[in-house]
């Protein structure tokens, strides 16, 4: 399974669009890995883990080609991983030209997901080049080379959003944002499943606050139960991703910016990578 982080940030992105703090500034001196675009992830060219408002602009500078796209699957329907106006440029003819025989996008996700996209482009979505498939939570479905499980996250109520766990020729990856701490029943549905990626939001950075969203103390406790409940081996990868600017700036005496080198130097002894736009993680 190859892994590749298209964009790494919350929904307004590093540096903010219109953001003048500390960390915003830092970050446009430093640009390299302190530049980060809205969320998203692909697997092996084919599958894709939401899609941002900066899903061209980041596949474009990766190499990564949206004409081989084959699926996509959505964790919620807030509007930096749900982006409908993106979406749209797979219509055909009118905006892209693909054979004749290309199967249309199939796509993968919550009632909100679907609501969102008949809304915006009518009932019948095979017209627009859409397959929509609605999968409930904690059951697994079947996409290409691909076991796919949805897991309820707690994120946005009333609206169920999801975590992934994806599983692919013996590698088992658990895609985890945007999402607090990981529900009760997750963790359970999770119990002894062997884990090889394990990639957990972070968008909190400092705060303690695990609701919503996790900061870094929250990863750490996951990372302890799922190591309590077998889910660990020797080599899984444990990744930090989605991050605000306000998690990542120092804003309490005795905190430092969590820039990319700062917070790898702090995670290093817990086991824990930062993600960036452009990872690439091979398993």
């Amino acid at each position: 399974m190859k892994l590749t982080y298209i964009g790494t940030a919350a929904a307004e992105a590093i540096p903010g669009l219109f953001c003048e703090c500390s960390f915003c500034e830092k970050a446009r001196k430093l640009k390299g890995r302190e530049y980060r675009r809205r969320s998203g992830a692909v697997i092996n060219d084919d599958l894709m883990i939401d899609f941002s408002p900066d899903a061209y602009t980041g596949t474009l500078s990766l190499g990564i080609r949206l004409n081989e796209l084959k699926y996509v699957i959505f964790t919620h329907s807030h509007a930096d991983h749900f982006s409908l106006k993106e979406l749209e440029y797979r219509r055909t003819p009118v905006f892209c030209v693909l054979p004749e025989d290309r199967e249309k996008l199939k796509v993968f996700g919550n009632r909100n997901i679907e609501d969102g996209l008949k809304k915006y482009y009518g009932v019948y979505l095979p017209d627009q080049g859409f397959e929509f498939t609605f999968v409930p939570p904690y059951v697994p479905f079947q996409i290409g080379q691909y076991t796919v499980t949805p897991l309820s996250a707690h994120h946005c109520p009333p609206e169920d959003a999801y975590i992934y766990l994806i599983e692919s020729n013996g590698t088992t990856l658990l895609y985890a944002n945007d999402s607090g701490m990981l529900t009760e029943p997750t963790f359970e549905y999770l119990k002894g499943r062997k884990l090889d990626i394990v990639s957990l939001d972070c968008t909190l950075g400092h705060s303690l606050h695990e609701t919503g969203h996790m900061g870094f103390k929250a990863n750490l406790k996951v990372k302890k139960i799922l190591e309590e409940n077998g889910c660990i081996k020797d080599d899984t990868v444990f990744v930090s991703h989605h991050f605000s600017h306000n998690g990542l700036r120092a804003d309490e005496p005795g905190e430092i910016d969590w820039t990319y080198d700062n917070f790898m130097e702090m995670a290093k002894p817990h086991g824990f990578i930062m993600s960036y736009d452009g990872l690439v993680i091979e398993k």
